[in-house]
Order: C-alpha cells, then sequence, then structure tokens
C-alpha cells in the first residue's frame, strides 16, 4: 500500500498543493478520486454534478483538429448550446418558422450567452496566448507539434472546461517561464477547486490555499494555509507534536514505575490497577504512538557530488561557428533552420544559461552543441579531450524499461571513449543511495519503478559519469524539490575554473542557486551573448483573471474516507 487510512475533503473554492518526494504516492491520489487507481479499503466520493477535469503528466492532446479546435472542444455547456442554436437556425432557414422553433432559438440563445459563448473566442486566445501560443499557431494542425507543445493545448483544453474540481498532475513541466507565471496568476483566481500535483515550489507559493504533504503512507494536512506558511507551520506543528508525545511517554513511565514497584502490594493493588488502565487508554487513544513520519522527522534529504572534471584540457573545449541549426526538408516540406548563423565558443569555466520562449531554438541547439543533431552548415569544433556529460528532460522516459535500473547506471559511467571501466555496481549503489534509490530498488527493472525514481535513475547516470562540460536541457523536469536543490547545489560548486556548463532552464529557484558566468538569449533565429549571471529582467511576468464562477457550497467537492467511514456512509444509504 501506498497510502494507507486516508481521511481528506475537498470543499468548494479550496486550492490544494499536493507535497511530497517523488513516488510517495501524490499522483496515486489523484488517480484514486478519479477511479483509475484501484482503493483497497474506504472510498471515493464524488458530489452528483460536479464535473472533474484531471491533467496526467503524460497527458496529450493527441489530436488531428487545429489548436484552437481543440483548445474548445471541451467547452460543453457553449459547443452544446451552439449546435442546437445551428440546428435551429437551419430548420429556419429551410421554412419552419413555427412558435416552438422561435422559442427553442430564443431558449437556446439565452444558454449559450449564459455559458459564455459570445466571448469563447477571446477566451480561447487569452489562453492559448498565456501558455504561450502565437496567433498564427491556432489554425495550425496539432499532430504538427511536439509532445511539449501538445501537453500545452491539453492543458488549455482542460482549463477551458471549466471543471467543478481542476486535477493537475505536474502541469508546469514543459512550460516556460513565462507560462509558470501565467498560469500560476490564472489558478489563483481560479473560482472552482483545484488539487496540484507539484514540486515547482513558484507554482505552488502562488496558487494554492492550502497544503496537503504525503509522508509515511499518511496524508498530513494544512488547511487555509499557503505554501510558505506551510512551511513555519510545519516546523511549528513538529516541536509541539514532539513535546506531547515526550511528555506522553514520561507519564507513561511515571505510571508504571508506580506499577512496578507497588503492584504486588495488597495495600495499593487496586491503585496500581488503575494505573495500569490508565496506561492502556493512552495507548489506544494513539498517545504513546510516534507523531506522523513527516511531521516530525527532519527529512531525508538527496545529496549529490559531481566527479571532478579531468584536467589538462586547454582553453577551448566546444564550439560550433557559422551555424545554420534546424532539420533538413523532408519530402512533406517541412524543415529547415530555426537558428542561423551562429557562433558559440565555449570555454573552460564557462556557466552558460541559455534563456528565451519556447520554440525559439534552445533545445535544438543544445542538441547540436552535443553533436547528437548534424549541422545544416557550418562547423562543429570539439576538444579531443572533452568529456561530455549530457541531462536532458526527456532522459528518463528513454530508459530501457526491461533492464535493471543499476545495471544501466554502471554500463553508462564505462561506456564509450571517455567511459570508466573501473566504475563498480558498488558504485552505481552509493550514488544511487545517496539520491533514494536505496534497498532493492538498484536491482528492480526501470519499468516496475515510479516516474520520479526513473528520474533519479538518470540522475544517476549523469552523476557517476566524470566530464569537463555538463549539457543539461530542463533538468529539474520529472525531478522532486529535493532533488532539484541537491543538483543544483553540486552543479554551483563543481568544476570552478576547469568545469563549463551550458543549462537550458525555467526554473528560477534553481538557476538562481546555480549561478551562471554568461546568459545567452535565443531569439528570432539568433544567439546573443552576454558575460553577466542572471537577474530579475530575466523573469518576466505576465497576468490573466479567470472569468470562471462556481457558487460556494458546504458540501464537498470529494473527499476520500477510509473503510470505517465509508461503511458507516454505506449503512446511512440503506437505512
Amino acid at each position: 500500500q501506498i497510502l494507507k487510512n486516508i481521511n481528506f475533503r475537498v470543499d468548494r473554492q479550496e486550492r490544494w498543493g499536493i507535497v511530497g518526494p517523488n513516488g510517495c504516492g501524490e499522483s496515486t491520489l489523484l488517480g484514486a478520486i478519479t477511479g483509475t487507481v484501484r482503493i483497497d479499503e474506504g472510498e471515493a466520493l464524488v458530489a452528483s454534478k460536479v464535473k472533474v477535469g484531471y491533467l496526467r503528466q503524460t497527458a496529450v492532446s493527441g489530436s488531428t483538429k487545429t489548436v484552437k479546435q481543440e483548445a474548445a472542444s471541451e467547452m460543453e455547456e457553449i459547443n452544446e448550446a451552439k449546435a442546437w442554436m445551428e440546428r435551429l437556425e437551419n430548420r429556419i432557414a429551410e421554412g419552419d418558422m413555427s412558435d416552438k422553433t422561435l422559442n427553442d432559438l430564443a431558449e437556446a440563445q439565452e444558454r449559450f450567452a449564459n455559458a459564455g459563448g459570445w466571448t469563447q473566442d477571446q477566451d480561447v486566445d487569452l489562453v492559448l496566448k498565456g501558455l504561450g501560443f502565437q496567433p498564427a499557431d491556432s489554425d495550425r494542425l496539432c499532430s504538427d507539434f511536439s509532445g511539449g507543445w501538445q501537453m500545452r493545448i491539453a492543458l488549455a483544453r482542460l482549463l477551458l472546461s471549466q471543471p467543478d474540481l481542476l486535477m493537475l498532475d505536474e502541469p508546469s513541466n514543459h512550460l516556460d517561464s513565462s507560462a509558470r507565471d501565467w498560469l500560476a496568476t490564472y489558478l489563483s483566481k481560479y473560482q472552482g477547486s483545484i488539487l496540484l500535483v507539484s514540486h515547482d515550489i513558484s507554482l505552488l507559493s502562488k496558487s494554492v490555499n492550502s497544503i496537503a504533504e504525503v509522508a509515511g503512507k499518511t496524508l498530513i494536512q494544512y488547511v487555509s494555509c499557503s505554501y510558505d506558511k506551510y512551511l513555519t507551520e510545519k516546523e511549528f506543528r513538529a516541536k509541539t507534536a514532539m513535546a506531547e508525545y515526550e511528555r506522553n511517554l514520561k507519564e507513561a513511565a511515571r505510571l508504571q514505575e508506580f506499577v512496578d514497584k507497588f503492584g504486588a502490594s495488597a495495600t495499593k493493588a487496586a491503585s496500581a490497577q488503575s494505573r495500569v488502565k490508565m496506561i492502556e487508554k493512552m495507548r489506544k487513544e494513539g498517545k504513546l504512538d510516534p507523531p506522523p513520519m513527516g511531521l516530525t522527522e527532519k527529512r531525508w534529504r538527496p545529496t549529490l557530488t559531481l566527479p571532478d572534471p579531468p584536467k589538462g584540457i586547454g582553453e577551448k573545449l566546444l564550439g560550433i561557428e557559422g551555424a545554420d541549426i534546424g532539420y533538413a526538408v523532408g519530402e512533406d516540406g517541412k524543415g529547415g533552420p530555426i537558428l542561423q548563423n551562429i557562433d558559440l565558443n565555449i570555454n573552460r569555466g564557462m556557466k552558460l544559461i541559455l534563456r528565451g520562449p519556447n520554440g525559439a531554438g534552445k533545445s535544438t541547439l543544445l542538441a547540436a552543441l552535443r553533436g547528437k543533431l548534424p549541422l545544416l552548415s557550418g562547423k562543429r569544433v570539439e576538444n579531443e579531450k572533452l568529456r561530455l556529460g549530457v541531462f536532458t528532460q526527456d532522459l528518463a522516459q528513454e530508459l530501457d524499461v526491461t533492464a535493471r535500473a543499476m545495471d544501466l547506471v554502471t554500463a553508462h559511467a564505462r561506456e564509450g571513449k571517455d567511459g570508466d571501466i573501473t566504475v563498480s555496481n558498488q558504485d552505481a549503489r552509493n550514488v544511487m543511495g545517496r539520491l533514494g534509490l536505496g534497498d532493492e530498488k538498484p536491482l528492480r527493472k526501470i519499468g516496475e519503478l515510479s516516474g520520479g525514481e526513473k528520474a533519479r535513475v538518470a540522475l544517476s547516470m549523469f552523476a557517476l559519469k566524470a566530464s569537463n562540460l555538463m549539457l543539461l536541457d530542463e533538468p529539474s523536469n520529472h525531478l522532486d524539490v529535493e532533488c532539484i536543490e541537491a543538483l543544483g547545489d553540486a552543479l554551483s560548486s563543481w568544476g570552478g575554473k576547469d568545469g563549463s556548463i551550458v543549462v537550458v532552464s525555467h526554473d528560477q529557484a534553481f538557476c538562481e542557486q546555480v549561478g551562471f558566468t554568461h546568459v545567452g538569449t535565443v531569439k528570432d533565429g539568433g544567439l546573443i551573448i552576454e558575460e553577466r549571471d542572471l537577474d530579475e529582467r530575466d523573469w518576466e511576468r505576465y497576468d490573466i483573471a479567470s472569468s470562471t464562477s462556481l457558487e460556494a457550497e458546504t458540501a464537498p467537492v470529494v473527499e476520500l474516507i477510509p473503510e470505517e467511514k465509508a461503511e458507516q456512509e454505506r449503512k446511512r444509504k440503506l437505512a
């Protein structure tokens, strides 16, 4: 069991952030509510007439419609009223002017207006713009877009459907900083209820008003509590709970001491027996149980140590000169350069962050740097002693699901001209253990691991192999907060003047943690390099108000209840 004895309710207009380490059960909680995960004991109760919308981590639109058509496809009230209007208008055009038809048309028009039909186009355009789409994208086919952009289409479709309960599983993956900020503001003004699983601290801080922490198979709830307040409240609860627990232990010890001393006494046997009952009562009430693990434990945090970069490589590590970067034109006429006439030299000790809107070509540039994407023109120059380390946002998804995790980590460290054949399975286990993959998890097949655990395997592969240039493409996607912080700490202290880093990332906290010597802006097919670190001007903010509305009611939108309470509910319905 991942979660046990959960008692959790979501009321109208509550916006819950679901937090916890990767693999602890946050996504399982959402699955239990939607019915995609089986509940062994207890029930999930969804209020009648409540519309539930769910975005999984792996959701894609999967549509052959245009972007705008797909985004609007689940605006049910508007679409149904619109279809009714069109049917009636066709009947009138064919000569049906009966009172019934005219009255029905008036009712259909009223429904259409009340559902927001007259502003549908503007609402769709506003959401698509907020998620980073250009006006010209609206009429393009969804199938023309990459998986990351199809995730955005799926998110737009869900937001525009205006569910009473909006459930989002890591929605900021694949979003740039502008789209993340837009989403955070949109969610903060959403009038329905929200369950948001995320490791994006900025998104949580701006958008939720309650926190549920998954820890030790249970759910610790902080009602009417922002993410920032949750951190303070958690510390306060921990101190209070531990102090009470210690007082109870002392009291039980005092009572037991009396029992041990006078239990055999004829004159005090009754008093001793009374104290035995008091101890038993404390035990039954849970007063002698330690507080919940997630509350009092100092959370274990992963650690990451990166091998020192090999020395003696010289000043210039890698470069591209006069390069057109993109994809060869295919038979369908698609393709061509995304970036043109690019010059970029990575020198020893350089720490470069690549910035720019999604679709500008940052990941394409990184693929060309690593040699995975051939240049359309120009040349790539690599130092013969270069040892390249690569960590991409999709690395975890590319792992062989039939292979053991430990075997993959060991093999990756050994392979290639820059591999180290002395790396052992124990070395792999040590790195994996420091990232939370201890016990038997290194021996499991990749297909048996959760998404978060796969991401930690990929990070272990990256961390075990020595390099003097690291290329990282959206490294914080699919990693939990603790692993992101561990990676940021490791990169900030790695390499000195001998190691170089090139990063593509939209995670502001991570970028500020690492610290950079250069900022590269990828925009309009070009690249501008500045010798500086990031500052606030690099994190533009956008704002939007949500137009959704839902009357507040006292009944919960959804409730997860343990078996004992579920049985009581079943008996009540039968009565």
